[in-house]
């Protein structure tokens, strides 16, 4: 069958993945592109044997509309191993999106699935348990995960999915605190150090004072978004976060495995009721609500958004568009914020594994399934990690003195160029936070140098002088110099597979938090916060926490004792 390289609009069509599951992608509809052949052999380390390698495509899901192929970098891939992707966008709600493609057989060749929908999957036969595949082409997927391969199977010893392995034993240097404050607040106040919320409230109200617009309009003191799945990072996270907890998502976990529902606890409230003294000020965005997170990034691309929780994640196009603007000054600290000054700061934790995000599961649509499992073979390969992770010599980086240095032109069109990274192609359907398949920001290759070129070095290098200027006035050299010291966990609750009975619990939580925090937040005065908030908690209380909370507790502590059983503690 004839194929292109366009992407497709497709419109909605009708277990345990493994100890550690979540996805974040969409997902979009498949049909076979592969001829009957068999499957040409790989020679060693995962490059191709000698003789021609068959052309074949396979579909693949993303909500990403700039994905493209026919890049340097992917012409590299389809060289390699005679396998090209076809991007597939998808629009709207992806769970029910997920719905309708298995109740109608449809869904793509590689699908990304979260927990829950990779159980359901999983239970309908949609996708391919992988284990014999890697035993047999996938060499340099059992190197690089080493201790950690046992990680990938579920409780029956089954691998569904594939994503990034974290072998550095550091956080990457570009990480950072999510609370955002911007530049120019922070450079009219002298650099203040802004450590809780009550001194980033005195930060945004005297700003927005001075500053009622910027560049004609009005001025948002502390954005948020509410709308669509993004709504737990403003809303509940910054609970976490500013109580330094590891992110265990809606929950969180004290020293002996006990979970709990975090937006029923008393640190929520107090995080709420900030924000109701902001909204009651005039300083909230007042289409919070309404939003999602792409509306929030338009905002903040204009300039006008003083501070917000956002992970560095979601705002970097915007920050490019600011700095493409000539606004460098809008760009963002980012920073941590607690609700007290002397807070503990555990949250700068990282996991064995990047699960949870962006896993990349083989459908049982898709022919010759051995040619993906080969194709990410070559991924994990020490020559794919330097393809995928540095580019091209010569072009995207060059060699001196044995080690890799990222070229100077691509360095600075980093800075402000929305595109280069998919021109170039080394954006992907990513899994975790690394652009294709990772192996961890700090670890090493077999030649000696890094699997990446983020170092702290390359960080500081990538900063524009405005930026450079701000972190210069507190003393640092990168973000990652305001957080406390890494500590590495064996997961994150939000990475397992979702307690089977409490599917309707959860969504009668989910959907009271949703229908709730508005009144909450919008409460014109104390006693009616009060209200709205015991009316919260109530009925959260009915909808099945209590449940919900042991069922977690339960999944949590299992997950820890197969953990050691798995690394042999």
């Amino acid at each position: 069958m004839a194929t292109n390289t366009k992407k497709t609009l497709r419109l909605p069509l009708g277990l345990a993945l493994s100890l550690l599951a979540f996805a974040a992608a969409a997902a979009g509809c498949a049909w076979d592109r592969g001829a009957d052949e068999p499957s040409p052999p790989l020679g060693d380390a995962g490059a191709p044997a000698a003789e021609p390698v068959p052309p074949i495509a396979y579909s693949i899901n993303t909500a990403d509309d700039k994905l493209r192929w026919g890049t340097p970098i992917t012409d590299v891939i389809e060289a390699k191993t005679g396998v090209r992707l076809e991007y597939e966008l998808t629009i709207g709600e992806q769970f029910q999106r997920w719905d309708l493609w298995l109740a109608g057989n449809d869904y793509p060749d590689i699908v990304v699935l979260d927990p829950k929908y990779t159980a359901r999957y999983k239970e309908a036969k949609a996708i391919i348990p992988l284990n014999d595949l890697i035993d047999k082409h996938g060499p340099n997927i059992k190197e690089k995960y080493g201790e950690y391969f046992n990680l990938l199977k579920d409780e029956n010893g089954d691998i569904y999915s594939l994503y990034s392995v974290k072998n550095a034993q550091e956080a990457p240097a570009d990480s950072s605190g999510n609370f955002i404050v911007q530049y120019d607040v922070l450079r009219e106040a002298g650099y203040p150090l802004v450590r809780t919320f009550d001194e980033l409230y005195e930060l945004i109200r005297a700003y927005a004072e001075r500053h009622p617009e910027i560049d004609g309009n009005e001025t948002i003191g502390f954005g948020a978004y509410m709308h669509g799945w993004t709504m737990k990072h403003a809303f509940n996270n910054p609970v976490i976060f500013a109580k330094g907890y590891p992110d265990h998502g809606n929950y969180t976990i004290d020293a002996t495995g006990e979970v709990q529902y975090n937006p029923v606890s008393e640190d929520t409230k107090t995080y709420y009721r900030f924000l109701n003294k902001l909204y009651l000020e005039g300083l909230f965005d007042r289409e919070a609500f309404s939003m999602d997170e792409r509306a929030f990034n338009a905002k903040v691309a204009q300039g006008r958004v003083l501070a917000a929780y956002a992970p560095s994640w979601m705002i970097g196009e915007a920050e490019k568009a600011l700095r493409a603007a000539g606004k460098p000054e809008r760009a963002y600290a980012h920073l941590p914020i607690y609700f007290e000054a002397n807070a503990v700061d555990r949250s700068n934790a990282i996991t064995p594994t990047s699960a949870g995000n962006f896993q990349w599961a083989i459908s049982a649509k898709a022919k010759q399934p051995e040619r993906i499992i080969q194709m990410i073979d070559f991924l994990f390969s020490d020559e794919g990690q330097i393809l995928t992770q540095w580019g091209i010599e010569g072009e995207d980086y060059t060699v001196v003195g044995g080690k890799r240095t990222i070229d100077p032109e691509l360095l600075e069109r980093r800075r402000t160029d929305l595109n280069v990274d998919y021109e170039r192609g080394f954006k992907s359907v990513a899994t975790g936070d690394h652009m294709w398949f990772g192996i961890g920001h700090g670890a090493r290759l077999g030649d000696g140098d890094y699997a990446t070129p983020l170092t702290k070095d390359y960080v500081r290098a990538s900063y524009d002088e405005t930026t450079k200027e701000v972190l210069n006035a507190y003393g640092k050299q990168v973000w990652a110099d305001f957080l406390p010291p890494v500590e590495k966990v064996p997961g994150f609750l939000w990475q397992l597979t979702p307690p089977a009975d409490t599917k309707v619990e959860e969504q009668r939580m989910d959907d009271t938090w949703r229908k709730h925090v508005p009144n909450i937040v919008m409460a014109p005065n104390e006693t009616e916060f009060e209200a709205a908030w015991s009316a919260f908690v109530a009925e959260e209380e009915a909808a099945g926490v209590d449940k919900a909370n042991a069922a977690y507790t339960r999944l949590w502590r299992n997950f820890i004792e197969t953990y050691r059983e798995s690394m042999g503690e």
